[in-house]
């Protein structure tokens, strides 16, 4: 684990336990598969990730344990929560990589607009939400839906009421968004004790993402393109 990790959760959680309670768990974590750091450079921690995965459908089941943790309580609940300290060390390792790439003015404005960009894709989708799939109506306020794992892009429901995550990127797609969009849908699961939909929304997706949607259910890739319409003014 990288040493900057510990400094790093102090800086983003300053008040209570908290930073301490995710860094003992992420302790526990390496214990039990190994260096972290190595797992990221070899698959930016999503085996990591998919071991842990376990659904309030498993849990209604009594499915054993799929993780090398050992796990003396809740499975549904302890295996989400490590989850979400898996989730927190690769958003440490991509900011921190990020920094390391971003020496320059000129790649911290472009940085800068890719996030305002994103922002407004996702105004322009919440205006026209039912071009992405007939019946399509935003869920709540449809955006920026606060998670244990982060804030979901838009929230919506389909024509069967069943709710939808839709995560939004403005350049093409990598690997890791993988368990960003899962771990918003695992979070909707446990709140809601039933299974969501989930949609990444990018210009692009690069092939292993492509390979690695395949093993998450009801998850859908969607390109996204723009067509410019032009009406004459009278004069």
């Amino acid at each position: 684990m990288d040493d900057r990790y510990g400094a790093w959760l102090d800086q983003l959680h300053p008040v209570g336990s908290t930073a301490a309670q995710y860094l003992r768990d992420t302790q526990r974590i390496e214990t039990c598969y190994g260096d972290l750091d190595a797992e990221w450079a070899r698959d930016e921690l999503e085996s990591v990730m998919a071991s842990m995965a376990y659904s309030a459908v498993d849990d209604r089941n009594g499915e054993s344990n799929p993780s090398k943790l050992p796990i003396q309580t809740s499975l549904y609940k302890t295996l989400a929560s490590y989850r979400s300290c898996v989730n927190k060390y690769r958003r440490f390792r991509a900011e921190t990589e990020g920094a390391q790439l971003q020496q320059t003015g000129a790649a911290a404005q472009a940085q800068d607009l890719i996030f305002r960009y994103e922002q407004d894709l996702q105004t322009a989708l919440i205006a026209c939400i039912g071009q992405i799939e007939p019946g399509l109506t935003l869920a709540e306020n449809g955006k920026e839906r606060a998670v244990p794992s982060g804030f979901i892009d838009v929230l919506a429901r389909d024509t069967t009421g069943r709710l939808v995550v839709i995560e939004l990127k403005a350049v093409t797609a990598r690997r890791e968004v993988l368990g960003q969009i899962a771990a918003y849908m695992a979070d909707i699961e446990q709140e809601t004790d039933a299974r969501p939909r989930g949609i990444l929304i990018a210009p692009d997706f690069d092939a292993k993402l492509v390979s690695g949607a395949r093993m998450i259910e009801e998850l859908a890739l969607m390109r996204y393109q723009f067509r410019f319409d032009f009406t004459p003014l009278p004069v």
